[in-house]
């Protein structure tokens, strides 16, 4: 009898126990409990593409550092994919491949074209229950050009959200031939640059080009998008819209740059040139190239190139809507947006997160110069030209809360912050274009930029002849439809402001 009573009331305790203890689990918050519920079940896994050169095993490192932050703050995993060219990406947009973060770069892509096929999601309530942090980090103005029909389609980049541009060189020389790069130069000062480059040094080329192409120094303009129909002065009030290729700045530069290939001054077939200027410039086949201009460009490309270099201003800086809209999106094939949303919000908020992105793995990568200071220099033997993963901040959401680099001024942030800050904004600052109305025109006029464009602004086609020809085939393809179309959308915005 009393062992019956045992049995019973052991009974009723256990029964007892597991009320408590499935109340106590059903109290608990509803992230963990749905991490009871899912043990068993592989955490989703986010997948960030990114450009320029990192090898799998330094994506795999970086991956599984950010993934052991990610799982403890917001219960999933990353996986980093770069080398992802705008080819490539456009490749995985159209297949079954799933994606979820990725760069949307005003150069390659159109913010609102991504929109219009529906490749990217907007971000509003995403933004407002996942990403407050990061919501409140950005200015409304910096909003404002990642705005599309009323929403927000991605996060701007926190990096140098002004431009002007420059001519970066090999300081050694310039020192030795005593060139004053104090001070800003025009095509003619140039000209005189490279003679006495070619004089001392008659097997180098005073200017290289990077892949078959080179940075426009034309750069007084606000190329609204696409390039096609811009402001041809942005440094004053003027909104009238105009086609690039058939202004006279875009004229001078192709003459001039036509004129420094048969001096010897530029390389000759540029055009078919695979090397970057990095590597020329670095192996002392080149002097120099244009290059945009920012805060600390010097430092940048200096370690970029393995030689210290020194800048030319030519072009005074200033801001524009693609200096900004370049941003982070997310796909419309991700499966989990909302997990998509919290990695992002680290990205741009969380600085080991950010460091890891923008600079690898400690130890492989990078090592502290000073911990105190957070600055940090590559380890014995490593360097740009052979890491496993290349150092690009600006490809990044926020480059921002990052380590400094050994050479940089210890405040350069601060010092990006006012360049951004103090650079005269474009009287079309915030405005996007939307092609949605031309698409066959502007499919057609890209066409003929493409045949034309590289060849021109490499000095490889003659100006007189070329320019001419070219604005003929833009007109016959709807460069004006495109131009009226413009003009109309950019004069209902200023309307609105």
């Amino acid at each position: 009898m009393k062992r019956k009573k045992v049995r019973v009331s052991i009974l009723v305790i256990s029964l007892f126990a597991a009320i408590i203890f499935s109340g106590c689990k059903n109290s608990l918050p509803r992230e963990n409990a749905s991490k009871d519920a899912d043990e068993n079940t592989e955490p989703y896994t986010v997948l960030i593409y990114a450009p320029l050169y990192a090898s799998e095993e330094a994506c795999n490192r970086v991956s599984a550092k950010i993934s052991e932050i990610t799982m403890k703050e917001i219960g999933c995993q990353v996986k980093l994919k770069r080398n992802m060219s705008a080819y490539q990406l456009n490749q995985a947009m159209a297949s079954e491949e799933t994606m979820d973060l990725f760069p949307c770069f005003t150069w390659e892509f159109s913010l609102a074209e991504f929109v219009a096929r529906n490749k990217i999601i907007q971000m509003d309530d995403l933004l407002s229950n996942y990403g407050v942090e990061m919501k409140n980090s950005i200015s409304e103005e910096d909003w404002e050009c990642t705005i599309v029909d009323g929403h927000i389609y991605g996060v701007p980049m926190n990096k140098d959200k002004a431009q002007g541009r420059c001519f970066l060189m090999v300081k050694d020389i310039a020192d030795e031939l005593q060139i004053d790069y104090s001070r800003p130069m025009d095509y003619q000062d140039l000209e005189l640059v490279f003679q006495k480059v070619k004089a001392a040094y008659p097997d180098m080329y005073p200017i290289v080009p990077s892949d078959g192409s080179i940075i426009n120094p034309v750069w007084d303009v606000d190329m609204l998008g696409d390039g096609l129909g811009i402001l041809e002065n942005c440094l004053t009030d003027s909104t009238e819209v105009v086609n690039l290729y058939n202004c006279a700045s875009f004229k001078k530069y192709c003459s001039y740059m036509y004129r420094w290939v048969q001096l010897g001054y530029m390389m000759p077939d540029a055009i078919n040139t695979i090397e970057s200027s990095n590597d020329l410039i670095r192996n002392g086949i080149g002097f120099g190239t244009f290059a945009p201009y920012k805060e600390g460009i010097e430092y940048e490309e200096s370690r970029n190139k393995g030689k210290q270099i020194a800048a030319i201003e030519l072009a005074q800086p200033h801001s524009t809507t693609d200096m900004v809209s370049s941003c982070w999106v997310i796909s419309s094939k991700s499966k989990e947006p909302q997990k998509a949303m919290q990695v992002l919000n680290l990205m741009y908020t969380n600085p080991e997160v950010a460091n890891l992105l923008v600079n690898g793995t400690e130890n492989e990568n990078w090592i502290y110069e000073d911990k105190t200071r957070d600055i940090i220099r590559f380890p014995e033997g490593v360097g740009q030209s052979n890491t496993d993963y290349s150092v690009y901040g600006w490809v990044w959401p926020n480059e921002q809360i990052t380590s400094i680099w050994s050479g940089q001024d210890a405040d350069y942030w601060d010092k990006l912050d006012r360049f951004n800050k103090n650079a005269k904004a474009s009287p079309a600052k915030g405005f996007i274009w939307k092609p949605e109305n031309v698409q066959r025109e502007a499919a057609a006029c890209r066409d003929i930029v493409d045949k034309y464009y590289n060849g021109l602004i490499l000095g490889c086609l003659n100006p007189d002849e070329a320019i001419p020809k070219f604005n003929e085939e833009l007109e016959k393809a709807g460069i004006n439809t495109i131009i009226n179309e413009k003009q109309r959308q950019l004069d209902v915005w200023l309307s609105k402001k």
